[in-house]
């Protein structure tokens, strides 16, 4: 029999909805002998793992202030340019920001890793085999043009994603094979593989108004003021130069449990500036109001000017607790030179990380040793009993090391001269067909020198990858390293126009379909992909196919940790560093709620303080 689960508090909110929805589920239940069994959960929030922190009558976030004052401009500032207003068909450079203009059916919180909360949606609605999930749109949602928002918004946005969107949206959409508009509002997506993180994933999307895009072309800039259907909108624009977002004024969610206290400034301006030291020096100017510091010298060293001195400019450490990912030199396997295992870990092999952390980053970061670096998915010591029930079936496909041996990445003594790790990188140039003659590495086949280039978009990443350089030069490589403005970057990486990249991989505390995007042989050649390494492996492809079965994070986890050891047994990428704090300078006259125990830095809980005056 079909059980029909809902909490009372929602049944309340909107018990005649909930009446119909659950007669309509029960009919289909006794019609369909396949759901004889299923239980259909109606709630208002959504959580991947274990419970969520906050119970459905909580009122605020508790890292908000719902008291602070709205008012005031905050002025942020970045470095290099944008070229188009529409983040969503993956064309041209986006300025940031313009992501917050869109909302989301749901929206997390930045206390937890793997919760959602009520947004454009009220409710969210599932049965016991994730098959389909529906979501409740709230009827007092609108527009920024005060445009009712509807599930027909909802399907247009989805299916137009499908059709239009970058790689990346087409990607983490494949497994809904339908989406159905039930009701003004409520909206069904069927799913071809079910699972929690299609569910989580879909309460993610962002909803574009079907009433402004469908007489226009999705593939266009827009850079004109769209509508939108987040708290901000945009006011003005300066093309590559600046944007100006302007809170929405009542807007509809402003007192939402999930919203309150949140997106407070009238205004929030971000300008756009040549380089890194010209964002310090308008910083240092006042020109804008908060800085991040990623230049560990440049913060001990730099940052004591006198508005610190006078306590007109805060500084501040905050602790991040959301995975760092993998920041590395990553190969571009297309590239014939990069096809040897033996290669790769050669140039690894004389990456000197303890050096540059000693001598240029003031010991302030660690070592990336996985792609899921502080995570319960990290692979870590030998494959465990679940790991190699996976992966022996693919033994002779995988290095030996891999079930012998811990993951680990070459260390050096940090003197500079890493004598040991040279020994071992020529020996592995020897293998993979180099050999060093008369102070050049040369392929013994051809004869010809051992070059390399390296393409990055920020200065501060060349200074410190100038000691590579020189390591290379050590063993008769020579390594051009090429700083590109942001736009010609991406437009480089995206067309695989580079043989190595200074490139970080995000990941999820909770992996899904953004793998495929990362990793699968199908999207190698695809343009745009983020397979931008140009893997074909096979094991990786079963492993990928893996995850989509996986119906709970513990099934999941040996799936990702076997994934991981490959990943790194592969020697794909040179591994870079990370740490989990952000260094924060910013003008006295703005405030914020306590910073500890977050996920990630969010300056739409801040607020500004009038009449602050040192």
């Amino acid at each position: 029999m079909c059980r029909v689960v809902a909490s009372s508090h929602l049944c309340k909110i909107n018990g005649t909805r909930i009446r119909i929805i659950k007669s309509l589920l029960l009919s289909l239940c006794l019609t369909n002998p396949l759901a004889a069994q299923c239980q259909v959960h109606i709630q208002k929030s959504f959580t991947l793992i274990g419970t969520h922190k906050y119970p459905d009558s909580f009122t605020h976030f508790a890292y908000t202030n719902p008291n602070a004052p709205k008012g005031g401009v905050l002025r942020l500032a970045r470095t290099g340019s944008f070229d188009t207003l529409n983040p969503f068909n993956g064309k041209g450079t986006v300025p940031d920001y313009v992501y917050h203009t869109y909302g989301s059916l749901m929206t997390r919180s930045a206390d937890e890793p793997h919760s959602l909360y009520p947004f454009l949606a009220e409710a969210i609605e599932y049965p016991d085999d994730f098959s389909w999930v529906a979501f409740h749109i709230n009827p007092a949602a609108k527009f920024s043009d005060n445009h009712p928002l509807t599930s027909k918004d909802v399907v247009f946005t989805f299916e137009l994603f499908k059709k239009e969107g970058s790689p990346f949206l087409k990607n983490l959409y494949k497994d809904v094979v339908r989406v159905e508009k039930t009701s003004p509002y409520r909206v069904v997506f069927y799913l071809d593989k079910p699972g929690r993180k299609q569910l989580a994933l879909l309460a993610y999307l962002r909803v574009l108004p079907h009433h402004y895009w469908h007489t226009r072309n999705f593939q266009d800039k827009h850079l004109d003021s769209p509508v939108t259907s987040g708290p901000l909108k945009i006011k003005q624009v300066r093309l590559g130069q600046n944007i100006t977002f302007e809170r929405v004024r009542n807007y509809w969610a402003v007192n939402l449990p999930s919203q309150k206290g949140r997106y407070n400034f009238d205004e929030i301006r971000v300008d756009y500036y040549r380089d890194h030291q010209a964002v310090t020096e308008g910083f240092r100017a006042g020109l804008y109001d908060v800085h991040q510091e990623t230049d560990t010298q440049k913060w001990h060293r730099s940052f004591s000017f006198p508005a610190v001195k006078e306590g007109r400019v805060l500084k501040q450490d905050i602790a991040i607790l959301y995975p760092p990912g993998m920041s590395a030199l990553a190969f571009n396997l297309r590239r014939d030179k990069f096809k040897s295992p033996a290669l790769r870990q050669a140039l690894i092999m004389a990456f000197d990380f303890e050096w540059i952390n000693r001598t240029l980053m003031n010991c302030d970061f660690q070592r990336t040793r996985s792609f899921f670096s502080n995570s319960p998915l990290a692979a870590n010591g030998l494959p465990t009993e679940e790991e190699l029930k996976l992966l022996e079936p693919f033994q002779e496909q995988l290095p030996d090391e891999l079930f012998k041996q811990a993951v680990s990445v070459p260390v050096s003594d940090g003197s500079g001269t890493n004598r040991e790790n040279v020994r071992k990188a020529l020996a592995l140039f020897k293998k993979a067909g180099y050999r060093l003659e008369n102070g050049r590495m040369i392929e013994t086949e051809s004869g010809r020198p051992l070059t390399l280039s390296l393409l990055t978009e920020d200065p501060r990443q060349e200074r410190l990858l100038l000691s590579y350089r020189k390591s290379l030069a050590d063993l008769g490589i020579t390594l051009n390293i090429n700083t590109l403005d942001k736009s010609l970057f991406r437009k480089r990486v995206r067309a695989f126009d580079f043989e190595l990249v200074d490139w970080y991989f995000w990941q999820s505390t909770y992996p899904g379909n953004e793998l495929y995007h990362m990793w699968s042989s199908r999207v190698v050649m695809e343009k745009h992909s983020g397979n931008i390494v140009g893997i074909t492996n096979p094991v990786i492809d079963h492993l990928l196919a893996a995850t989509t079965k996986a119906d709970s994070y513990e099934k999941l986890t040996p799936i990702i940790r076997a994934m991981d050891r490959v990943l790194m047994w592969g020697h794909y990428v040179i591994p870079k560093w990370h740490t989990q704090k952000t260094h924060l300078a910013y003008w006295h006259y703005l405030d914020h709620p306590p910073q500890d125990q977050l996920y990630w830095l969010d300056l739409n809980n801040w607020w500004y303080r009038p009449n602050q005056s040192l």
